[in-house]
């Protein structure tokens, strides 16, 4: 018996370690029951949003988006590959003063660590930096207003420190015998007073060179870099200026218009005249406009249309503000305008014009133009022909003859317009007996002659509209007579 125990014992035990083998295996299919490790961490992902890739100047913000599984341990910046800052906290963000390094490309990237150790760069962005800048200038009167008349020019070069507000450089003058030059603060459109002396060249009376030592404030670096400052050269005929150039750095260009009412489609004949100027920043998409006028005062609106020369636009595209403080001023600053309007202006499509109560489809009109010079206009369509013989038959003598018989002593039976003869004695040249400061006629001045005022009813005539008591002449019977007049009032 004691023996089969101890058999049967170690048959057990055999059994018993067999089974923990057999477990040891995976069971039927054997294997390790240990879960495998778990996958590492994403690796951490950074991108640089500021600035954008372009031209660069003086202290630039930088700005990064960061992000990490293991969480963001800092956000480094490089300039060509150096780090030159770091931040440990969103937003990540570091300041690069630009000066450190020459005027040139470079190259941005951001670089992301994490609590791992892990790191990541961004995608480069290539920026140009520019804090020395020279910049052509060129001068003329085209900018000037009022206007000069002169045809004298200049042309030029001028560097900027941006850092420093440094200036050096000069203009070389033709034609004008320079008292005085300076650069001024002041947006294409405005005068402003002098920022920087030029002295006359030493070799050449017509170079003048901006005075050693001469710097800009910040603040006038900001206007410089806006397009806001100028050249003026003054005269002994001229001593406010003769010729200007507006300083227009990267970017910024600069359109000029002479207005005047022979622009106006139709055109319209007055004494009054303007100037009108629109600044564009590329950078920016804006618009800044000024218009400045003479002899109308009295104007009501001021707009910038988009229509080649000789045709009218149906709606303005800028609403221009006139100034409180002077009515002689019109402007609108860095209104935003699309890519399309920089192009109708590159082709010489936009233009300001001035209404005024007694003109109001305008009374100035100028077509700004890139170049300092208005693109010529188109000729003008042929006046309708009206003969006197035509109006005495559609108006004298239907409209006018029973009251005007020249059969009397006062009006209106003294005034005779019975026959055409008798028309033209009364009306061409001949002073209105309720205005005698003003002709009844006066040949070649439709808006001049007292009698298209008193078909038309303007304001300040004396007495009644006419003809007295009965219905307005149509539109087109007064086109007519002012067709006649413009025409030089013929006898014919």
């Amino acid at each position: 018996m004691g023996m089969q125990n101890s058999v049967h014992i170690l048959w057990r035990s055999a059994l018993a370690a067999a089974s923990i083998a057999l477990a040891g295996c995976g069971g039927s299919g054997g294997g390790d029951d240990t879960p495998p490790p778990p996958p590492p961490p994403p690796p951490p992902t950074v991108s640089l949003t500021a600035p954008a890739a372009g031209a660069v100047n003086r202290t630039v913000a930088l700005s990064a988006n960061a992000s990490a599984t293991a969480g963001v341990t800092r956000v480094e910046f490089l300039v060509d590959g150096s780090m030159i800052a770091s931040d440990t906290s969103a937003p990540y963000s570091a300041d690069w003063d630009t000066s450190t390094v020459a005027d040139g490309s470079h190259s941005l990237t951001a670089r992301v660590i994490d609590a791992n150790n892990a790191n990541a760069t961004s995608t480069a962005v290539a920026v140009t930096v520019t804090n020395s800048p020279s910049v052509d200038v060129s001068l003329s009167a085209a900018e000037v207003f009022p206007r000069t008349g002169s045809t004298a020019t200049g042309e030029g070069q001028l560097t900027f420190n941006l850092v420093t507000g440094a200036v050096s450089g000069g203009v070389t003058l033709t034609g004008i015998t320079a008292t005085l030059a300076h650069i001024h603060g002041g947006i294409a459109g405005t005068n402003g007073p002098v920022l920087v002396d030029f002295l006359p060249g030493a070799a050449d009376p017509n170079r003048w060179e901006v005075e050693a030592g001469d710097t800009l404030t910040a603040e006038q670096v900001d206007a410089l870099l806006a397009g806001q400052l100028y050249v003026n050269v003054h005269s002994a005929a001229h001593p406010g200026g003769e010729i200007r150039g507006q300083i227009k750095p990267s970017g910024i260009s600069v359109a000029v218009a002479g207005l005047s009412g022979s622009n106006v489609v139709p055109p319209v004949t007055n004494t009054a005249d303007g100037f009108a100027a629109m600044t564009v920043d590329a950078a920016a998409n804006t618009a800044t406009v000024h218009v400045q006028t003479a002899g109308v005062d009295d104007a009501t609106e001021a707009h910038v249309h988009n229509a080649p020369a000789g045709e009218n636009a149906s709606a303005p595209l800028l609403t221009l503000m006139k100034d409180s403080a002077a009515a002689s001023h019109w402007s609108l600053e860095q209104q935003s305008i699309t890519a399309a309007d920089r192009e109708a202006l590159a082709n010489d499509r936009l233009y300001v014009d001035v209404h005024t109560p007694g003109a109001v489809n305008g009374a100035l009109r100028g077509q700004l133009s890139l170049s300092g010079e208005a693109p010529p206009p188109p000729p003008p369509p042929p006046p309708p022909t009206v003969t006197l013989a035509q109006l005495q038959s559609t108006i004298f003598t239907p409209v006018c003859s029973g009251c005007h018989t020249g059969g009397g002593a006062a009006l209106p039976s003294s005034m005779n317009l019975s026959n055409a003869a008798a028309s033209y004695a009364a009306l061409v040249g001949v002073a209105s007996t309720e205005q005698p400061g003003v002709q009844r006629v006066s040949a070649s001045n439709p808006d001049a002659s007292y009698l298209v005022r008193k078909l038309e009813g303007t304001p300040g005539i004396t007495g009644d509209r006419m003809p007295l008591g009965g219905a307005p002449l149509s539109a087109a019977l007064i086109a007519d007579v002012r067709a006649w007049i413009a025409a030089g009032a013929l006898n014919n």
